[in-house]
């Protein structure tokens, strides 16, 4: 008999892992997407980068069906991935 007990919460350490960096990557891209904005076109960069953030909300609950699942899928996170790089990339460009 084990001592430890099964995590039947968990879907793996990687999967643990998408989803923490996801749940990271959320702010911080709404959080740049706003600055890049606003750098740009002022106040109307901020009100586009909100509207984007809320679509991109969207799309990811309606793709999940949550917004945080016990699973993410490679694709979702790696574009997530992708779009907040290239954020902080034109923010470190631009400043």
């Amino acid at each position: 008999m084990s001592d430890t007990l099964e995590n039947s919460v968990s879907a793996g350490l990687g999967s643990d892992f998408r989803a923490a960096a996801v749940g990271a990557m959320m702010p911080l891209g709404l959080g740049l997407a706003g600055l890049v904005g606003y750098i740009w076109v002022d106040v109307f960069g901020v009100i586009l980068a909100i509207g984007g953030g809320i679509w991109w909300a969207v799309w990811w609950r309606r793709k999940h069906g949550k917004f945080f699942p016990r699973d993410v899928q490679n694709g979702p996170f790696v574009l997530t991935s992708v779009l907040v790089a290239i954020l902080l990339v034109v923010a470190i460009v631009i400043m």
